[in-house]
């Protein structure tokens, strides 16, 4: 079961919007689905008849996408969908629509997805579906089951549910949903329920794909490791080169979340995962930033103030990076030693910060630096104009405002 069910869904992942529309006669159409062609006016009809809203997050350039709707034309699905669900199809290239799901925090990892909300925008259910009959029946009748929902997966897993075909599901919800924690857990329960004689199947590169976020898990540790198998099943099914970015959209997501907590040692293996996935002339630039807080944690200043000079030098024609730089070590240093060359760094981005929100940040970290060497009247008027070049820009003047605020007091 659980090899039918990876293998499925191989394809699907590679599709990282014809709408037709018909107004409720109290007739069920039982010849193709209908289509309200907004979202808001779902939700409503929804809420007002007790239904739940059908949401086929779609592209009209995806084949997986395109091969469902013959589907949705069949007597069996149409007599399901227009009788149970009030149905709306949102295509993934258009942001208006889009910015429904933004505004939901969901989050595609691919598509086709069919989404179920109640009418009050809550989302209830998640499904991946194969072209068949059976399979878009099946996605409604979970939906429609207060057992099966999506929505009641995680008290399932808590409740020590560790079905492989579960498990999946449940990796592929947290992901949709960004439950980072959440995604963690099952992604371990994976890995550890998983026959390890079979890591280098399919079946387990397929959930490396669908679940996995993580460099720590063991998934990620055996394919990194084995990427010309990877590629080799990737080619098979004429994605030539998105092992690259399975693996490479790991590493990112481990760094993103968990590194400015990692040592320097972690760090140097991290590096190597990014060279492994063709990133080698970015590892250092990548994150040298939670390299310098890693330094700093261990004791290592002046390795990270190098790290700070490698990385102004590089971006040394680049006026908000050169400001963000100095911010990072304003943030961090344990002591002033770096001062003199923040004001390099501050220095040589004068003439490269145009843009009053630019303008604002290079005044306000100006401030901080004149603050730390003590001279207090340059940082006053360095943290007005900072805080007059925010109000300009429309930012938010919460910290402007602290520190023109701190400065009047001392």
């Amino acid at each position: 079961m659980r090899i039918a069910y990876l293998l499925l869904f191989l394809t699907f992942a590679a599709c990282k919007k014809e709408n037709k529309t018909s107004e409720d006669s109290g007739v069920v159409d039982t010849k193709t689905v209908t289509w309200t062609s907004d979202i808001s006016e779902a939700l409503a009809k929804a809420k007002a008849t007790g239904k739940l809203v059908f949401v086929e997050c779609y592209s009209p350039t995806c084949p997986i996408c395109q091969s469902i709707e013959p589907y949705f034309s069949t007597s069996e699905v149409a007599t399901k969908y227009n009788s149970e669900f009030v149905n709306y199809k949102l295509d993934v290239g258009v942001a208006e629509q889009v910015k429904f799901l933004n505004d939901h925090n969901i989050w595609l990892p691919s598509f086709p997805q069919f989404l179920f909300f109640d009418g009050d925008g809550n989302l209830v259910h998640q499904a991946e579906v194969t072209p068949s009959t059976a399979s878009l029946v099946a996605a409604a009748d979970e939906a429609l089951s207060t057992d099966k929902r999506a929505s009641l997966y995680k008290s399932r897993f808590d409740a020590g549910e560790r079905d492989f075909d579960f498990l999946v599901k449940y990796g592929v919800y947290t992901r949709l949903v960004k439950d980072t924690l959440e995604n963690l857990k099952v992604g371990e329960a994976l890995f550890a329920t998983f026959d390890q004689n079979e890591l280098g199947s399919e079946t387990s590169w397929a959930v490396t794909k669908k679940v996995v976020t993580s460099v720590d898990n063991g998934f990620f540790k055996y394919w990194i490791d084995q990427m010309p198998k990877a590629a080799a099943y990737e080619k098979a099914q004429g994605h030539d080169g998105q092992e690259l970015n399975t693996l490479g959209g790991i590493v990112q997501a481990s760094i993103f979340r968990d590194g400015r907590k990692y040592s320097t040692q972690k760090i140097a293996v991290v590096k190597d995962y990014i060279r492994k996935v063709g990133g080698g002339d970015y590892a250092d630039t990548y994150v040298w930033e939670q390299e310098t807080l890693a330094n700093l944690r261990e004791g290592k200043p002046q390795v990270a103030l190098n790290i700070g000079k490698s990385m102004a030098a590089k971006f040394s024609n680049n006026g908000p990076s050169l400001v963000y730089i100095a911010k990072v070590f304003n943030d961090n240093f344990p002591n002033n030693s770096y001062l003199p060359v923040a004001k390099e760094w501050l220095s040589a981005a004068s003439n490269l910060v145009g843009e009053p929100a630019q303008q604002a940040e290079w005044h306000f970290e100006w401030a901080r630096v004149h603050q730390k060497e003590g001279d207090l009247k340059n940082a006053s008027e360095r943290a007005k104009q900072a805080q007059k070049m925010a109000e300009t820009a429309g930012l938010d003047l919460k910290k402007f405002k602290n520190l023109v605020n701190t400065l009047r007091n001392v």
